[in-house]
C-alpha cells in the first residue's frame, strides 16, 4: 500500500485565504491523491480546521518555519512553532513534538543553503514543483540529498488548489499513522513535474518586466511593495534597503527592492504582530 501526499502546500498567507476545504477536495480527488500535507507560515490553525473539515483525505498539519538560517518545514504538528530561531533550535522543537523537519528549497535565498549538510533535519525538498522551470536549486538539492544519504521529498509549494498534486511524494505505508516514520525512514517515491510556466514567469524573470502582479501559481510577494518576486539564474550582487548590506543573490522584486534575509525575517515578524489570527 502507498500514500499519494503534496507535502508543501500554502492554504493560507498574511491573512489571505487561497484554499478553502471545498477547493481542498475537489483538487485531492481530481489528482488522485490520498491527501497533503498543509505547511503555512506562522501558524497552523488553518491547517488544524482543514484537517478537521476534511475527514476522507489525510491531512497532515505541518508549518513552514522562519529560522535565522532559513525556512525549514515542520511535519505533524501538534503546537505552533515559534520563529526566529536558530535551525537547531526549531528542529529540536519539531522532534520535541514527534514531527519531522524537513528543509524546503534549501539553495534559494530562504533555504537554509549550504548548512543543509548539517543540521540534524529528517528529509530534504529536492524536488520543488514551483522551481522546476529553474532545474539547478532542484538539483543542487538533490545532490545534497544523495551525499547525506538522507530522505528526499517532491511537493509543488504552491497557494493554488488546481496544482495541488502535479509534483508529490507517494508514501510506501500500510498505515497512515505511519506516514511520519516511513518519510524518515526514505520509503518514498517521488513524482516530478514542474508548475505551469506562465507568461508572466518569462516577463518578469527573463524579460526583466516592471509592476508585475504575483501569479497564482504561487504567491510571492514583495515585502515592500506587493509586486512579484523574481529568480535569476545567476546570483547579481545587490544591497539592502533597510541595512545597506552588500550581498549577491538570486532572489529580487521585479521593481528591483531587496532585502537581506535578516531584514526580511525583522519585516515579516513585525507584520506576523500585526495582524490578526483566524481560523478561516
Amino acid at each position: 500500500m502507498s500514500l499519494k501526499l503534496d507535502l508543501h502546500v500554502h492554504s493560507k498567507s498574511r491573512g489571505k485565504v487561497y484554499i478553502g476545504p471545498d477547493e481542498l477536495k475537489d483538487s485531492l480527488q481530481k489528482n488522485g491523491l490520498d491527501g497533503v500535507a498543509i505547511t503555512n507560515f506562522f501558524n497552523i490553525s488553518h491547517a488544524v480546521w482543514l484537517k478537521e473539515k476534511i475527514k476522507e483525505y489525510l491531512i497532515i498539519v505541518g508549518q513552514e518555519i522562519w529560522t535565522t538560517d532559513g525556512h525549514i518545514i515542520g511535519l505533524g504538528l501538534k503546537e505552533r512553532i515559534e520563529d526566529y530561531q536558530t535551525a537547531e533550535e526549531t528542529i529540536s522543537r519539531i522532534h520535541q513534538q514527534g514531527g519531522i523537519a524537513v528543509a524546503p528549497h534549501p539553495y534559494l535565498h530562504l533555504g537554509v543553503r549550504k548548512k543543509v549538510m548539517t543540521l540534524p533535519i529528517d528529509a530534504i525538498e529536492s524536488y520543488n514543483a514551483y522551481l522546476g522551470p529553474s532545474i539547478i536549486y532542484n538539483y543542487l538539492a538533490a545532490r545534497s540529498a544523495r551525499k547525506r544519504n538522507i530522505p528526499q521529498i517532491s511537493s509543488t509549494d504552491t497557494t493554488n488548489a488546481m496544482f495541488v498534486g502535479r509534483s508529490y511524494t507517494e508514501v510506501m505505508v500500510k498505515d497512515s499513522e505511519l506516514v511520519l516514520e516511513s518519510i524518515r525512514s526514505g520509503k518514498v517515491k517521488l513524482r516530478k513535474r514542474a508548475l505551469p510556466l506562465p507568461v508572466i514567469f518569462i516577463f518578469k524573470n527573463l524579460l526583466n518586466f516592471k509592476n508585475v502582479e504575483p501569479c497564482s501559481v504561487h504567491t510571492v510577494p514583495c515585502i515592500l511593495c506587493g509586486k512579484s518576486m523574481t529568480v535569476r539564474i545567476f546570483r547579481e550582487k545587490f544591497q539592502c534597503l533597510d541595512c545597506g548590506k552588500i550581498e549577491y543573490s538570486h532572489v529580487v522584486c521585479c521593481r528591483g527592492h531587496y532585502l537581506c534575509l535578516e531584514c526580511v525575517m525583522k519585516r515579516e515578524l513585525s507584520i506576523s504582530k500585526e495582524q490578526s489570527i483566524t481560523l478561516y
